[in-house]
C-alpha cells in the first residue's frame, strides 16, 4: 500500500484495488468513474491551509465559494447548495456528514493535514455505494497506517499576514510480531487569519449615516461607500478561529492480524462574514426610515457586535474485521460510533446548536466464484440520535437549537413555538436508516468490462430510496479507455426538516434526485504524457424546497444541465505537471408553480435567474474554471511548486442580481419588493463581483538532508497587483453582489523525521 504511487502508471493501471468508486476489486483503469487522487506529497508541495484549498487546486471543475449564514461551500460539475448537502465526505471509508442541519461541516476547514496518507475524490454521483447524499461527489481521506508509515515525523508550520501556526506529530511502528501495528497522529493549531485591511469584504451599496432611533456611532459601516473595503469593528479576521478556540485533532489507528481499528478526535470552525441585509435592512414596523442592524439596538446584549462564527466538535470510534471464509470469499464487518456538535452564532444570536450521535454498523461479502466475475453485496444499518445539547469546549454552556439562555440578554425567538426551521424547539429524537448495496462485476473478455449495481435506503421519514448505477468500459488497446455510466444518486432531506414534516403532515419526506448519463475517455499518450475527458450529457437534478402554500417540503424544480472536462498530466522523474479545464452550462430549470413567486423577504429559489427571463446561467457557479500545478525539481535539495486556479467569470450571478437586487427601486425585482418599497442593496452599474478570480500560489521546498525539509509557500500573489484578482464570492441566496478577497501571504513549513 505504501509504494502504489511510486509506481508507473503503466504498471498501476494493472493493479487491482477496492477503489472509493467501487465494491469489487477493479483494475485502475477500469474503475467505472472520473476519480482524483491527491498523495500526502501533493498535500505538502501545495502548502494548502485547508482541505477547501487543498481540493481547489487539484480537483478539475471543483469550485469553492463563500457564505454569510453557514461554512463555506463546495461544489461540482455546477452543483452548489447554500449548505454542504450535495456531496458526502468520508474518513476511511466512514461517513462523517452531519445529518440534521449542515452536510458535511468538519474536516473541510481543518490546516491540520498531515494525517493524510491520500484523498480520493469521485466526480459524480455516489448514492449507489455510499447512499443517500452523494449526489455529486465523494471525498475519501485515506489516513495513515502502520502499514504506510514508520518512524516519527514533526511538522511546524507558520504564516503571515494571513497569520496561523501549527504543530504535527505523527508516529508509526509494527509490531514485533510484524502481524499489525500502531499509528498515531497529533495536531493543534491557531488560526489568527487576516485582518479587514489585507482580506477586504467589499459590498455593493453604500452604507447610511447613523439616524433615526439607532444610538450615535452604532450602525456599522456608517458612511461606507460602495466597493471600499467594509472597516467596521464588526468585521473579524479573515478565517480566524472561532472566540480564539484553536483547531485541533488526534487519530490513533491499530492494525492486528485482519482487525482495523481507530478512534479520531477533531474539533474547528472559523468565523465567517456578515450578510449584507443584516447590515442594512428596512425596519421591522418600528417606524424607522433608515437602515438599521440588530447590532445597534442590541448595547446591553452579552454578545455585542460580535463576529458571526461556526464551531464543531466530532469524535469517531470504528472497527473494522475482514474474514477470510474462502480463498473467493471474504466478508467485511465493521461497526462504529460518532458524535458530532455543532453551533453557529450569528448576528450575535445563537442559530442552530446541536449535537448528533449515530450508531453504524455493516456487513459486505465479497465473492469470486470465476475469474471473469466478482459480486460484493452487503447490508448497513444508521441509528441516528438525535437533538442533543451540544458540547463545544467555548468556556461556556450554549442552548439547544437557539433555546434562551434567561432574560433579556439574548433575544431568541419564542421558546414556546413548537417548530421553525432549524430555530426548532423539538425534544430529542430517533431515526434509523436500513440499507441493502450490491455491486456485480463482469469481465467479459480483454477488452469488455461491465459494472451493475445498486443500493436500496429506507429512513424513517422517507420510502424506499433506490440508486441504481450501470457502466461499460472498453479498451480496445493498452492506450485508450472508453468508459459509459448511467446512476441515479439521491439525497435524504436533513433530519430536522423531516421531523417537521412529520409533525406538521405525517407523512414521509421526498429525496432529491439526480440522474446522470457521463461518458469518459482516457488515453495514455506516452510514457510521459496522460489524457482524459468526460462529458456529462445529461445531470437532471430535482431539489427540494419550501412550499410556503403546502407548509412542507417537496420537489420544487429540476435543475438540468450538461459539461465537460478536460484533463492533461506530464510527467517525468523531474518534472510533473497538470492541466484541467471545466465547462458547465445550464440548459434548463423547471419550477413548481410555488417556487415561481418570491417570498416577501428572499427570492423562491436562487439556482439561476433563468425562470424570469434573466440570463440563461448558473447563480453561483463560473461557467468555465481552469486549474493548472507544476512542480519541478531543481537538484537533489530543491524543489519549485506552483498552482493557478481560474475561474473566469459569473455571468449567472449577474443575471440573478438585477432580478433581485433586495429591493424595488427603479421597478427593478419581483413584485413583492417593488410593493414593500425596499431599498436597493445593489447599486446600479455594479460589476466587480461578477469578473473573473485568480489564484496563483508559488512554493520553494529546501531538503538539506534526508530527514529534513523546509518549505516556503507564497498564496494569492496575483492580489499584490489587484485585490480583487482575489476575490472569493459569496454563495447567493438573497442578491448580494458582495465579496471577499483572500489576502496575499506567505507561510514557511519545517518537517523532520527522526
Amino acid at each position: 500500500p505504501g509504494d502504489v504511487f511510486e509506481m508507473p502508471l503503466e504498471k498501476l493501471m494493472e493493479v487491482e484495488v477496492v477503489s472509493t468508486a467501487t465494491l469489487t476489486e477493479t483494475k485502475q483503469r477500469l474503475v467505472p468513474a472520473a476519480v482524483t487522487t491527491i498523495t500526502a506529497e501533493q498535500i505538502r508541495s501545495s502548502g494548502a491551509r485547508s482541505m477547501y484549498e487543498l481540493l481547489d487546486i487539484y480537483v478539475p471543475n471543483l469550485q469553492w465559494s463563500r457564505h454569510h449564514w453557514e461554512n463555506d461551500q463546495l461544489g461540482l460539475r455546477g452543483i452548489i447548495s447554500d449548505r454542504n448537502d450535495k456531496f458526502l465526505l468520508l474518513v476511511n471509508g466512514r461517513n462523517m456528514n452531519d445529518r440534521t442541519h449542515a452536510g458535511v461541516v468538519t474536516e473541510l476547514d481543518q490546516m491540520l493535514l498531515g494525517e493524510i496518507h491520500h484523498i480520493d475524490v469521485v466526480r459524480g454521483p455516489g448514492s449507489a455505494l455510499y447512499g443517500p447524499g452523494a449526489v455529486s461527489m465523494v471525498i475519501n481521506i485515506i489516513t495513515y497506517n502502520s502499514d504506510t508509515f514508520q518512524g516519527t515525523e514533526v511538522t511546524s508550520r507558520l504564516g503571515a499576514i494571513e497569520e496561523f501556526y501549527a504543530t504535527e506529530l505523527k508516529h508509526g511502528r509494527k509490531f514485533d510480531s510484524n502481524d499489525g501495528g500502531i499509528f498515531v497522529y497529533s495536531g493543534i493549531g491557531k488560526y489568527i487569519g487576516a485582518s479587514k485591511y489585507d482580506a477586504p469584504q467589499v459590498y455593493p451599496f453604500t452604507f447610511p449615516s447613523t439616524g433615526g432611533t439607532a444610538p450615535a456611532g452604532s450602525v456599522p459601516g456608517d458612511g461606507i461607500k460602495a466597493g471600499e473595503p467594509f472597516t467596521d469593528t464588526l468585521q473579524g479576521r479573515d478565517g480566524a478561529d472561532p472566540l480564539g478556540v484553536p483547531p485541533m485533532k488526534l487519530h490513533v489507528q491499530i492494525k492486528k492480524d485482519n482487525w482495523d481499528i481507530w478512534a479520531r478526535l477533531e474539533r474547528g470552525g472559523k468565523q465567517f462574514g456578515i450578510a449584507p441585509e443584516s447590515l442594512a435592512r428596512q425596519p421591522y414596523g418600528n417606524g424607522d426610515t433608515i437602515w438599521w442592524n440588530r447590532w445597534a439596538y442590541l448595547p446591553n446584549h452579552e454578545h455585542y457586535r460580535r463576529p458571526n462564527f461556526y464551531t464543531y466538535w466530532q469524535n469517531t470510534v470504528y472497527i473494522g474485521y475482514k474474514q477470510e471464509v474462502t480463498e473467493h470469499l471474504d466478508i467485511d464487518y465493521a461497526a462504529s460510533y460518532q458524535s458530532t456538535s455543532n453551533v453557529q452564532e450569528r448576528e450575535s444570536r445563537y442559530g442552530q446548536n446541536y449535537r448528533e450521535d449515530n450508531y453504524y454498523g455493516k456487513i459486505l461479502f465479497k465473492w469470486q466464484p470465476t475469474e471473469q466475475h466478482k459480486v460484493a453485496v452487503g447490508f448497513e444499518y444508521l441509528l441516528n440520535d438525535l437533538g442533543r445539547k451540544p458540547w463545544t469546549g467555548l468556556g461556556y454552556n450554549v442552548p439547544k437549537y437557539g433555546g434562551s439562555t434567561g432574560g433579556a440578554k439574548t433575544p431568541f425567538r419564542n421558546p414556546n413555538v413548537q417548530l421553525w426551521g432549524w430555530n426548532a424547539y423539538m425534544p430529542t429524537w430517533n431515526t434509523e436508516m436500513y440499507s441493502y448495496f450490491g455491486e456485480w462485476q463482469w469481465n467479459i473478455n480483454d477488452q469488455w468490462t461491465t459494472f451493475i449495481g445498486g443500493r436500496m435506503d429506507r429512513h424513517t421519514f422517507t420510502d424506499t430510496m433506490f440508486s441504481p448505477r450501470a457502466a461499460v468500459v472498453f479498451t480496445p488497446n493498452k492506450k485508450d479507455t472508453f468508459k459509459a455510466m448511467w446512476s441515479r444518486s439521491q439525497r435524504a432531506n436533513f433530519e430536522e426538516f423531516m421531523k417537521k414534516e412529520d409533525q406538521l403532515h405525517g407523512g414521509k419526506s421526498a429525496p432529491e434526485k439526480l440522474d446522470s448519463i457521463e461518458f469518459r475517455y482516457e488515453r495514455q499518450q506516452s510514457e510521459h504524457l496522460d489524457l482524459a475527458a468526460s462529458a456529462y450529457v445529461h445531470y437532471n437534478l430535482q431539489s427540494l424546497g419550501w412550499s410556503e402554500t403546502d407548509q412542507s417540503y417537496t420537489i420544487a424544480g429540476t435543475q438540468r444541465t450538461y459539461g465537460l472536462e478536460l484533463e492533461a498530466s506530464y510527467h517525468t522523474d523531474k518534472t510533473r505537471l497538470t492541466l484541467s479545464h471545466g465547462i458547465t452550462k445550464l440548459y434548463n430549470l423547471y419550477l413548481q408553480p410555488f417556487a415561481r413567486t418570491s417570498l416577501p423577504t428572499a427570492p423562491a429559489q436562487s439556482i439561476s435567474a433563468y425562470p424570469y427571463g434573466y440570463g440563461e446561467d448558473l447563480t453561483n457557479w463560473s461557467n468555465h474554471n481552469t486549474k493548472l500545478v507544476f512542480q519541478r525539481k531543481l537538484d537533489d535539495k530543491w524543489t519549485f511548486d506552483a498552482s493557478m486556479r481560474i475561474y473566469w467569470g459569473f455571468p449567472g450571478m449577474k443575471d440573478f442580481d438585477n432580478y433581485y437586487p433586495y429591493g424595488g427601486a427603479g421597478n427593478v425585482g419581483p413584485p413583492a419588493t417593488q410593493a414593500r418599497g425596499d431599498k436597493r442593496l445593489i447599486e446600479d452599474g455594479w460589476e466587480r463581483a461578477y469578473r473573473g478570480s485568480y489564484f496563483l500560489d508559488l512554493g520553494l521546498q529546501y531538503k538539506p538532508r534526508k530527514n529534513l525539509e523546509i518549505g516556503i509557500t507564497g498564496y494569492n500573489l496575483l492580489g499584490i497587483f489587484n485585490k480583487d484578482f482575489n476575490k472569493r464570492n459569496y454563495v447567493e441566496t438573497k442578491g448580494m453582489g458582495d465579496f471577499r478577497d483572500a489576502a496575499p501571504a506567505v507561510g514557511v513549513s519545517l518537517t523532520y523525521t527522526f
